[in-house]
């Protein structure tokens, strides 16, 4: 094998691993799905209205849960990821800081616009809870790709390692 066939090689499965990457992320749609989610609670809350908040919010939850519960399946179906290549803590403590940030977000500032008196406080920081996660989602989705392409890349760098040689 010449060295730009091994190189070809070598790129070429540098792109597969990038797709079995891509597979495992969270899919745009989702961050969508969940941003409407919260805006509908939000308006629900903010109309005042018991029945519409009685059917408006378990619903919109409920389609949240589903959602979920039909999106982790099916990327875990797409493929099956090493658990070498999985995120370790620092993916975990991105997801979790952006659920964090969002919440802030809406909490933060439905306290700050009702004690204000501003008309639909809970509407606009779920508005802008939403508009967060909608940006946030998609940055911690490449944060993570970056991490477990990074790992996968130094499973090989250690696998040709001298050191990593059986005795």
């Amino acid at each position: 094998m010449t060295g730009a066939e091994a190189a070809a090689e070598l790129a070429e499965i540098q792109r597969q691993q990038g797709q079995v990457i891509n597979a495992v992320l969270v899919p745009v749609w989702y961050w969508w799905a969940m941003a409407a989610g919260i805006v509908a609670i939000g308006a629900a809350r903010d109309s005042g209205d018991l029945l519409v908040q009685a059917v408006a919010i378990p619903l919109a939850v409920l389609v949240m849960v589903v959602l979920t519960g039909v999106m982790i399946p099916e990327v875990r179906r797409r493929v099956r990821v090493s658990g070498a290549i999985r995120p370790d803590g620092r993916g975990v403590a991105a997801v979790f800081g952006m659920i964090v940030l969002v919440d802030g977000v809406i909490i933060g500032l439905a306290a700050s616009l009702s004690a204000a008196r501003v008309p639909y406080p809970v509407t606009i920081a779920s508005a802008a809870g939403a508009a967060v996660l909608v940006i946030a989602g998609p940055l911690v989705n490449r944060y993570l790709h970056r991490l477990m392409l990074g790992k996968a890349r130094q499973q090989k760098t250690d696998a040709r390692s001298p050191e990593a040689a059986p005795q």
